[in-house]
């Protein structure tokens, strides 16, 4: 029995010394932001942000509803990803959550925010943004304004202009 110990005690320290030892590795950081913007009948957009670790990606992900079309494209801000990210956050993007009441309008516009940090999930839902007073509202409207001017989309902007949109989501679809 003592010769059992001895051996599992050399062994133990063979590998150890030998580097065979299996690494522990910390966790990646892990971020990632979802934000979904619907127009009416013209469609929406989702803006897709990750951070994975230290690398960093966005899409642009859009749907002309009424024509049955779906495409999509990586982008890149005009700042850096760290100031873009830290001006999310600046102006409230963790502090968003929950949902406000239906507005009553029928025709009208609204965002989806759903964001992953820190192990955990964070959603948001605002149907007519311009029309809700809430704080909530009003700092979906500044972080959709920012990703609109950061990406080049019409479609987060909180003063959107209905034919832009749909020019914008049509175009793609366009059968040449």
């Amino acid at each position: 029995m003592i010769e059992i110990s001895r051996l599992l005690v050399f062994g133990l320290i063979f590998f150890v010394f030998c580097n065979c030892a299996p690494k522990i590795t910390p966790p990646v950081e892990f971020e990632e932001v979802r934000l979904h913007r619907w127009t009416a009948l013209e469609g929406g957009e989702i803006f897709v942000l990750r951070h994975v670790g230290a690398e960093w990606s966005a899409e642009l992900l859009s749907d002309a509803t009424r024509f049955r079309c779906l495409f999509g494209r990586k982008v890149t801000p005009k700042s850096d990803w760290n100031t873009l990210w830290n001006t999310l956050v600046q102006d409230g993007l963790m502090e968003i959550s929950g949902s406000e009441p239906p507005s009553g309008l029928e025709d009208g516009d609204g965002f989806r925010l759903e964001v992953r940090s820190g192990g955990k999930i964070q959603q948001y839902v605002v149907e007519n943004p311009t029309h809700q007073s809430s704080e909530n509202a009003k700092r979906i409207l500044r972080i959709g304004d920012l990703i609109s001017k950061e990406f080049d989309t019409p479609m987060f902007a909180a003063k959107y202009d209905r034919g832009q949109v749909f020019d914008y989501l049509y175009a793609p679809c366009k059968k040449e």
